[in-house]
């Protein structure tokens, strides 16, 4: 395994023994990792000459986007890439007059090809480049093969069109192209990401031990009145891996009156703001901290010590962090909270790989023990309705 999930005093997790959660490994969304499909699409013509551009922005919403967020928070991209999920007009106008647009190649993915914030991002970026030679040549879009919207800008001006897989839906499409083509725009080898979640596909397979533990944490807790799960992530690299994971449990979970409520917080940041609640409010929450070692070639702090920090001697950036985390861990373990720890010596995209393959195959059991469709996200339609209404001038059913 890649990873290891601990818990504090080796605490015992009693799973919840069920056989049945091994037939998931066959549904698309996780059996992609084991496969090449999509990779042929890299070697399409048109596509190596996009990837020609310099700069890149990527148009999506929830799983169209974080996904490659994730990666692109753990790569050195030789390229400049942009990630823009809302509509505000701020930072569109920002974006749209900061980068050199001649440049400028246009990533636009939506499962449905109906995403209100997709479309809207498309057309107005048909808006800046329209007098560009070879405008076809600037766009790239990800939908499902079928009538949309999406599709039929697509065909109006010839763009390079690749197929969302009908079978995974947004919060799960990571290992598909709408995360492996991000990867590559990274410099990342998308086979690198798909072999890490493929070494855990292939021991929950087997074994099922390390998912069936996660589950169970989650959902005992759950079942233990904490519906509250605090994501206490020790890595910038992680962040958007905070929010990745904030989607799938929120969507996935949240149905017919019950729920996990995911909570990101960032360390050492939120030990100044989060953690007076975390120790001293409701004890409603479980926590997964996630921590990566830190590997520092900063100086040594030897001089210019000030009394009160004569602590800090022969110490450096890494020791500091280092003891923040354990520091944070440990007095909620004093405090008898539900916790486990993920430690990586290094994200690595395998490593990246193996977190987006535990957690999703995580979610799905813990839905499964809740008897709730991980899969579906019913009750947003009707804001998507109300809001197709007030920009129509009809009224509101």
């Amino acid at each position: 395994m890649l990873y290891h999930q601990t818990f504090p005093n080796n605490t015992e997790i009693k799973c919840v023994n069920d056989d049945s959660f091994k037939s998931l490994s066959s549904l698309d969304c996780f059996s992609i990792a084991k496969s090449e499909k999509c990779m042929e699409a890299f070697q399409n013509p048109r596509l190596k000459e996009w990837m020609n551009f310099d700069t890149f922005v990527i148009f999506g919403t929830g799983g169209s986007s974080l996904g490659g967020q994730c990666i692109h928070a753990t790569s050195h991209p030789k390229k400049k890439i942009y990630f823009e999920n809302n509509l505000d007009t701020y930072s569109l106008e920002r974006l749209f007059l900061s980068i050199d647009l001649e440049k400028t190649g246009f990533l636009c993915i939506s499962k449905s090809g109906e995403t209100l914030e997709t479309i809207s991002q498309t057309l107005l970026a048909i808006e800046f480049t329209k007098n560009f030679k070879n405008l076809k040549d600037r766009f790239v879009i990800i939908t499902e093969d079928k009538e949309s919207s999406l599709r039929e800008i697509a065909t109006k001006f010839d763009f390079l069109c690749f197929e969302h897989p009908k079978t995974i839906g947004g919060r799960f499409s990571v290992f598909s192209i709408v995360g492996m083509l991000p990867a590559l725009l990274c410099g990342i080898d998308p086979l690198r990401i798909r072999a890490g979640g493929k070494s855990v596909l292939e021991n929950f397979q087997n074994d099922g031990s390390e998912i069936q533990r996660g589950a169970s944490f989650v959902y005992n807790s759950f079942k233990q009145g904490k519906s509250e799960h605090i994501s206490f992530i020790y890595s910038d690299k992680l962040s958007y891996f905070g929010d990745w994971l904030a989607q799938l449990y929120a969507e996935s979970s949240g149905k017919d009156g019950v729920g996990i409520t995911p909570i990101k917080a960032m360390g050492a940041v939120d030990q100044h703001s989060q953690l007076q609640l975390y120790l001293d409010g409701t004890q409603n929450k479980c926590f997964t901290f996630f921590v990566e070692k830190q590997h520092s070639k900063l100086p040594i702090f030897n001089t210019n010590l000030p009394s009160k920090f004569e602590y800090l001697r022969g110490k450096n950036l890494s020791d500091i962090f280092s003891a923040q985390s354990t520091a944070t861990f440990t007095t909620l373990t004093e405090r008898k909270y539900s916790l486990r720890k993920f430690e990586f010596e290094n994200i690595t995209p395998e490593i990246l790989g193996a977190l987006f393959m535990h957690f999703m195959l995580e979610v799905v059991c813990v839905c499964k023990l809740m008897k709730v469709d991980p899969f579906n996200q019913p009750a947003v339609e009707r804001g998507k309705i109300i809001t197709k209404a007030l920009l129509s001038g009809d009224n509101v059913d």
